[in-house]
């Protein structure tokens, strides 16, 4: 309904041969689908058509060779395969028609039902009222004729009428024919109380039809909405699911980075150690000479050169210094 909803006269009327070719796609698809009637409507905001038809199969052994038959034709499993079909027949008479490359939304499960005329409620409670207003409508019609006929009974009792001797401004009638207007005048009350019901229960009926289809316009409009949630959560779905995969990607490098660092850091304080101890403690200058020049030349910083030189200083990890003094400083925090 949202995608018709902006669309003008002209570009609806286009739905018309797209129907037509709906309908030869339909006999090719279906050949046991007999079409009796294929009306388009436009009455409504989207173009649809509605098509009347029998299903049939021949061959039959009992009774007559061809029959209806709804529940041989239509399964659960044609009314798939021909939905599928019609499908893509539609999206390429859309196309071919419209001059464009559309895709159909993909098909959503558990939207199509079989419907029992026992379970559609509303219709059986309007098909009553409908049943009760020409009910009403038969017995306003022979109040009226009654009425007709007592109106021609008045008229000749008005005409009959003779002035008084005394006054001729004065009529004299018989009580029988007083009785007679009386009467007359009660069926006028009961025809126009009858008529007003009728009236009032055709008002009702037009409002039950108007509320229904406000209805049925708004679930198709809320269908739509969900259909569009449900597709960006299939959207975010699929991006969670690709991120999911970078971070499982990238958690997996970490770990190797951090084993090749960790490896570093052992290689690191092997050589620091053997300069230490080579410098420090076997006085061997060769050592010496070769830390001095590493550190000129930027390969060792000043920590590096002062482990390496200084015997007073343990050959530790600068990071786990840290640690050690972040230690320290938190225990003598606690005391």
């Amino acid at each position: 309904m949202d995608f018709w909803n902006y669309k003008d006269d002209y570009y609806k009327r286009g739905m018309s041969q797209v129907y037509k070719e709906q309908v030869q796609d339909l006999i090719r698809i279906v050949p046991e689908f007999k079409v009796a009637n294929a009306v388009i409507h436009f009455d409504e905001t989207s173009p649809h058509m509605h098509i009347v038809g029998v299903p049939i199969k021949e061959d039959y052994k009992r009774g007559m060779r061809k029959q209806p038959a709804k529940s041989k034709v239509f399964t659960k499993e044609s009314l798939q395969q021909i939905q599928d079909e019609m499908r893509n027949c539609c999206i390429k008479s859309y196309n071919k028609v419209y001059c464009e490359n559309s895709l159909l939304k993909q098909k959503k499960k558990g939207r199509n039902r079989d419907i029992d005329i026992k379970d559609m409620g509303d219709y059986r409670e309007i098909k009553r009222q409908l049943e009760k207003k020409e009910e009403r409508l038969k017995e306003a019609n022979t109040q009226t004729k009654q009425l007709d006929n007592s109106s021609k009974d008045i008229n000749t009792i008005l005409d009959s009428l003779k002035p008084t001797l005394m006054n001729k401004n004065n009529m004299v009638i018989s009580n029988e024919d007083v009785q007679k207007i009386k009467n007359y005048t009660e069926d006028v009350k009961d025809i126009t109380k009858t008529v007003r019901s009728v009236n009032d229960l055709n008002m009702a009926i037009k409002d039950f039809e108007h509320s229904a289809f406000e209805i049925e316009k708004e679930n198709r409009s809320l269908k739509y909405q969900l259909e569009q949630k449900d597709d960006e959560i299939g959207s975010l779905k699929k991006e969670l699911s690709t991120k999911d995969k970078i971070i499982s990607r990238l958690q997996t490098e970490k770990e190797k980075l951090k084993q090749e660092l960790q490896k570093f850091k052992g290689f690191w304080h092997s050589i620091m150690s053997h300069f230490h101890k080579r410098i420090c403690y076997d006085k061997d200058n060769n050592y010496k000479i070769v830390s001095d020049d590493l550190y000129k030349n930027g390969i060792f910083d000043s920590n590096d050169n002062e482990i390496a030189n200084n015997i007073a200083r343990k050959v530790t990890i600068p990071d786990e210094n840290k640690k050690i003094k972040n230690k320290k400083k938190n225990d003598d925090t606690r005391f």
